[in-house]
């Protein structure tokens, strides 16, 4: 959005400021004659809307759509003046957001330039849609930074926050409607994935249930159709009434919750709700199916682990202990985030984490060999235990051959947890 080239002037008023040249008085005097006569030359209120090219004086672009023109000292300024003032579509369109004082800006589609009003409803509705994307709080919109925001930059008054919620909750509607239309276009049959997702503010935990579908144009498609508790209240809610799959992880009791499902979804739906009487509803997570592998693995090996990641608590425990860890690393400063801690439950960040760390394997043995406080704290007793490490040799080369086996698992991962799969 454009509302001026100048910030510092008012855009009210008749008054048009015009865009500073970036070269306007860079140009080296010449003695003499040449001099005084370029300086009058100069002084012609064309050299607003022109600036002369440096590697040729006879020439000129103007400020406002780059158009290149021949500027004779002998032949004057005529020519420049009737480019921007009768043909420049640019610097019309420019004068225009100037000259009012109106929300505007120029845009420049197949080569020509025109002038776009923002309404004061594409403002709001721009708006509500970044709280949502942007996960904001409701109370954002009346707070004083977005007010100073708008004020600074000449935009609406914002509106209220019961405003915007009524405005949030028409457009999910209105959505709501339109992808309802979408799912039930060519009546096909939709295959379902769920997972838990945890609200981020409030702590509650829903069930996602995502539907994939591929639609008329052959493109495939998935849309979140719920936060539900209940698969079957949510499938009823938007009018489905067959299902080719239903993918969840491995827990026992999906089995027989699917089972019921299956029973109660024919019932209401009849025979053709699912492929085959739903032999083949239920579709095992591919990634847990991994994750449940690595974990196992993991276990084979779970000192080496805890005294790896142990040693890495040390050094990001306080400053003075990072400090001291950098003085041992021959490449040099230790980055923010060079040495991540894991999340025990995960094991794709205890990968992460353990990959990083064989780059300071050294560092770690230095520390052992030096470091008094480092060594002082694994011989601390914890849970009436010794704390497990430093970590040995053999724990370095035990670490190293799981990182070379946990990186096929990361990929694949990566992959089936792509978007287009």
């Amino acid at each position: 959005m454009v509302s001026s080239y100048d910030d510092h002037d008012d855009p009210g008023g008749d008054e048009v400021h015009t865009p500073i040249s970036r070269n306007k008085g860079k140009r080296k005097k010449t003695e003499g004659f040449s001099s005084s006569r370029s300086e009058k030359k100069r002084t012609s209120k064309v050299w607003e809307h022109f600036t002369r090219m440096k590697e040729d004086n006879d020439r000129a672009v103007c400020n406002y759509c780059g158009k290149n023109m021949a500027c004779a000292t002998k032949s004057g300024t005529t020519s420049l003046k009737k480019h921007y003032t009768l043909a420049c579509k640019a610097y019309q369109a420019w004068l225009s957001v100037n000259k009012d004082n109106n929300q505007g800006a120029l845009d420049v589609e197949d080569g020509n330039v025109r002038v776009c009003k923002v309404s004061e409803f594409v403002f709001r509705e721009a708006t509500n849609e970044m709280m949502v994307v942007g996960e904001l709080a409701l109370s954002w919109v009346e707070s004083v930074a977005w007010k100073n925001f708008c004020n600074k930059t000449k935009l609406y008054v914002p509106h209220s926050r019961r405003t915007a919620t009524r405005d949030i909750v028409e457009t999910f509607v209105k959505k709501k409607e339109t992808m309802k239309k979408i799912i039930n276009e060519n009546n096909q049959r939709l295959s379902l994935t769920t997972d838990i997702w945890n609200a981020p503010h409030i702590g509650a935990s829903y069930m996602v249930i995502t539907a994939h579908f591929i639609d008329s144009s052959w493109h495939l498609r998935k849309l979140i159709i719920g936060f539900k508790n209940v698969l079957l209240d949510c499938l009823e809610e938007w009018d489905i009434k067959r299902v080719y799959g239903i993918t969840v992880d491995n827990a026992t009791a999906n089995t027989s919750a699917l089972r019921r499902f299956t029973e109660v979804f024919i019932e209401k739906n009849g025979a053709d709700a699912l492929v085959l009487d739903g032999k083949f509803l239920h579709f095992r997570c591919a990634t847990h199916i991994l994750n449940l592998i690595v974990k196992e693995g993991l276990l084979e090996i779970e000192s080496s682990v805890n005294a790896i990641r142990n040693a890495i608590y040390f050094v990001r425990s306080s400053t003075q202990r990072q400090v001291s860890f950098e003085r041992h690393v021959e490449s040099g400063r230790v980055q923010r985030g060079s040495l991540p801690l894991d999340v025990k439950t995960r094991w794709n960040a205890t990968y992460l984490m353990l990959e990083q760390a064989l780059k300071f394997k050294l560092a770690f043995e230095k520390m052992e060999a030096e470091d008094k406080p480092y060594n002082d704290y694994f011989n601390e007793i914890v849970d009436g235990k010794k704390r497990v490490g430093p970590p040995s040799k053999e724990d370095w080369e035990a670490v190293d051959r799981l990182v070379q086996f946990l990186i096929i698992f990361y990929q694949a991962t990566l992959v089936l947890s792509a978007s287009n799969h």
